[in-house]
């Protein structure tokens, strides 16, 4: 996995999805945003969703979100950003769309300030 960027450059094979979910197994309520990427920098974000209780997983179709009021590219990368309810915030490694119909699962753990998000 890589937080950011370009997997190639890394020789990781390029992950495509349509979906992404978010998982809590953490101790914490939570609430994520999906940034669009350009490179490492966040170009645009959706709203934050509703928050989620421990045990929960929200899922979002990519194909259905605007950003600046345009739908994503095939290839585009984005990332979820996972913010504790009364604690810090922590980003997830990035993928890129396509309207493939897959979905890129990631795993939410720790406390409101000290926890991880990776995909599974």
């Amino acid at each position: 996995m890589h937080p950011l960027g370009n997997p190639a450059e890394s020789g990781q094979p390029e992950l495509h999805v349509q979906h992404v979910a978010c998982v809590n197994n953490a101790a914490f309520v939570l609430r994520f945003v999906v940034q669009r990427l350009d490179g490492d920098r966040v170009i645009s974000q959706t709203p934050a969703g509703g928050a989620f209780a421990a045990g929960q997983t929200r899922s979002v179709d990519l194909s259905a979100l605007r950003f600046h009021g345009h739908a994503l590219d095939v290839g585009d990368r984005v990332r979820i950003r996972a913010r504790a309810i009364g604690g810090t915030r922590r980003d997830g490694p990035s993928v890129a769309f396509a309207p493939n119909g897959h979905t890129a699962t990631f795993s939410v753990r720790g406390t409101t300030l000290s926890f991880s998000v990776n995909r599974i």
